[in-house]
């Protein structure tokens, strides 16, 4: 048994902690796209941990993140319209709100998360065509090519693993279902979601991380540039 990735919790920490613990593991280990442990020690057990890696280093081995209160879901955009009578997509997200990664508002609240339907609508709202209308919004606004996948999801072709990876744990944090494999970001879809709602979320995470993931490619190729 090996796990390059080890979740560890102190036993007095109660069940449902332990239960949280093992919930993040399986959202992480989806993410990583490998096996993630997880332990429950007991308290002795937790503290000959502590001592070995504070001997070993201290604060340059653990990071202490302190609870953070749930952020208010962000409120609506704008919904900006073309001539034509279709949505503007690169006009409405010119601009975005901090991720939730760190510490923003996410996009939808926990009781709102979007889900990749099990059973995905077969007749679209009123002949609208809410997965052309995704693929649409995603390409407008984030340069990247999506495709219908499997019943329930939609596939966008990322550049490479890592950005199908941080894009899926960004996005799963704004309370939007996401998966990757490879460099293949999944993400929800079906013909009968609302333009307003799950069509207008899907596109409007996707942006937003991106948006960040861009800027970080940006700070690096600088910084490589300067050194």
């Amino acid at each position: 048994m090996h796990q390059r990735i080890l979740l560890l919790a102190e036993a007095s920490a109660g069940p449902e902690a332990f239960q949280a613990c093992r919930s993040l593991a399986g959202q992480f280990a989806a993410t990583v796209g490998e096996p993630v442990g997880v332990a429950l020690l007991p308290k002795t057990r937790m503290q000959l941990v502590r001592a070995t890696l504070q001997a070993a280093g201290g604060d340059r081995y653990v990071e202490e993140l302190p609870p953070r209160a749930s952020a208010t879901p962000m409120g609506s955009a704008r919904f900006v319209y073309r001539e034509d009578g279709r949505p503007d997509w690169a006009e409405m997200w010119t601009s975005f709100c901090e991720l939730a990664l760190y510490g923003g508002p996410p996009h939808r609240g926990e009781d709102t998360t979007l889900h990749a339907p099990q059973q995905p609508g077969l007749t679209p709202q009123d002949g609208f065509d809410a997965i052309a209308e995704i693929r649409r919004g995603v390409w407008e606004t984030t340069g990247l090519f999506a495709e219908p996948a499997a019943p329930g999801w939609i596939v966008v072709r990322c550049s490479s693993r890592k950005m199908a990876a941080w894009l899926c744990a960004t996005i799963i944090l704004e309370n939007v279902e996401a998966r990757c494999e490879e460099e293949r970001l999944f993400l929800p879809a079906s013909p009968d979601f609302a333009l307003e709602n799950e069509v207008k979320s899907v596109i409007t995470v996707l942006a937003k991380t991106c948006h960040y993931w861009q800027a970080h490619l940006t700070a690096q190729t600088a910084a490589t540039a300067a050194g």
